[in-house]
């Protein structure tokens, strides 16, 4: 029961510092690639994310990450940096995982 109770506890605090470290990485990209621009490539990017979630299915982590960089490349050409590229996937990412939870969908 206790090492249940600390996995919870280290999960929100993870949790915690993602959405922290997050806030930085969005205000650092708004900065370095506009506002208007940041919505409409986060936009792009979540569509792209949940359509290989929907491709690939549960796992295939890595796969998943590769397929969604090929197709973010494609559609948006040489626009982003792929540290860029990689920070919005995480936040599409996040997102994702936390409305699935939040709906009770996964745990």
């Amino acid at each position: 029961m206790d090492q249940q109770l600390l996995l919870q506890v280290l999960l929100i605090v993870v949790q915690l510092a993602i959405i922290a470290i997050g806030g930085y990485v969005i205000s650092y990209l708004k900065s370095k690639i506009g506002t208007e621009n940041l919505a409409r490539y986060y936009t792009i990017i979540s569509n792209i994310v949940r359509g290989v979630e929907q491709t690939f299915g549960g796992g295939n982590g890595s796969d998943k990450k590769a397929e969604a960089v090929q197709l973010i490349k494609k559609a948006l050409g040489n626009k982003l940096t792929d540290e860029q590229i990689n920070s919005l996937i995480e936040s599409a990412v996040f997102e994702m995982n936390n409305l699935l939870k939040s709906s009770g969908v996964t745990e």
